[in-house]
């Protein structure tokens, strides 16, 4: 489908720079708005479903006493000069 919109020139150059700060041209960025517009729920189950996987990462971590951690990170950057 084809829709043309006619916008103000102050909508354009608003709806321009956040393109251009998404690195999307105005097309393709307008084309995601109306995505987001047309299937909501699509990004909150999204999000909800991230949050939850994270949230089981972390409960692993702590469940097996993982970190990634300042101490952890430095002993394994020089694990290869050990020997």
């Amino acid at each position: 489908m084809t829709v043309t919109l006619h916008l103000t020139p102050e909508l354009e150059a608003g709806l321009l720079a956040q393109a251009q700060e998404s690195g999307m041209v105005l097309e393709d960025y307008l084309l995601t708005l109306m995505e987001k517009a047309a299937h909501p729920y699509r990004t909150v189950k999204a999000s909800v479903e991230r949050r939850e996987a994270v949230h089981r990462m972390l409960e692993f971590g702590e469940r097996h006493h993982l970190s990634l951690g300042e101490p952890l990170t430095r002993a394994m950057m020089h694990e290869g000069h050990r020997f």
